[in-house]
């Protein structure tokens, strides 16, 4: 039996045996790596599958799935504890496994995972009145506490790998200043469409996507996803006008 280890570039770490590998399967730039669950519910039994998400090599999936395969058929005492990605010392088992992209525990009924996020310093990030999300990130439901004293950010992933998609959800509403969603800063594709105050909004601009000031209003909501292009937007907001793209 091995221990198989996985650091995300979040910190987050993920520790299951060889014994409970279920299985792997290549899509485009990723491979998803499922274990049998390590928590358990009420009645004792671990039911669901953990699955962790790493990036991948493009062109070379399948090689992860044979260079992974190799790491667990390996043997010896040097290889009963087997760190396979590690994002925050860049140190990786297998050559065309890149970085963990997400870690999705015990997922029966499709839970995800959510992270608070406020705009101050010692949140998501660290840096001031912006929001940072990783690759790591993807699938995650950011609950937004959008009090600002300046003007805001938040900066989807730099090189985001393709199907990279999360929800930030208003949880406090915003302040008298706007926050804008760009790629890492710089200037970025959107399309999409939101309900603004019950009527549709088309989105399309290469710009940034950008919310009013005061106008992230409790309970509001946008998701973005990338697929390999462009960033597709969609949103629900209680004000007219709150959200658009520029060109």
């Amino acid at each position: 039996m091995k221990y198989l280890i996985f650091h995300n570039d979040a910190d987050d770490s993920y520790m299951n045996t060889s014994e409970n590998f279920r299985g792997c399967y290549a899509a485009t730039e990723t491979i998803d790596i499922y274990f049998k669950a390590a928590a358990v519910g009420n009645s004792g039994d671990s039911t669901g599958y953990d699955k962790i998400t790493c990036a991948v090599t493009n062109g070379e999936e399948d090689r992860a799935v044979e260079q992974f395969a190799a790491q667990l058929a390996a043997a010896g005492p040097s290889h009963r504890v087997k760190v396979i990605a590690d994002d925050v010392n860049s140190i990786f088992a297998c050559q065309d496994i890149l970085s963990v992209t997400s870690i999705t525990l015990n997922a029966v009924g499709n839970i995800k995972p959510v992270i608070p996020a406020t705009f101050s310093t010692a949140d998501t990030g660290g840096v001031d009145n912006r929001i940072i999300a990783t690759n790591a990130n993807s699938g995650a439901v950011f609950t937004v506490n959008a009090g600002t004293d300046a003007a805001s950010t938040i900066y989807l992933p730099d090189a985001p790998v393709t199907g990279w998609n999360a929800k930030f959800l208003c949880n406090h509403p915003s302040d008298a200043h706007t926050i804008t969603i760009t790629e890492n800063g710089e200037a970025t594709a959107f399309q999409g469409v939101s309900l603004q105050a019950g009527d549709t909004v088309e989105h399309t601009g290469t710009a940034s996507a950008v919310i009013a000031a005061s106008d992230f209003k409790l309970g509001d909501f946008f998701e973005v996803s990338w697929d390999g292009t462009i960033w597709n937007i969609t949103g629900m907001f209680d004000t007219a006008a709150s959200l658009a793209v520029g060109s």
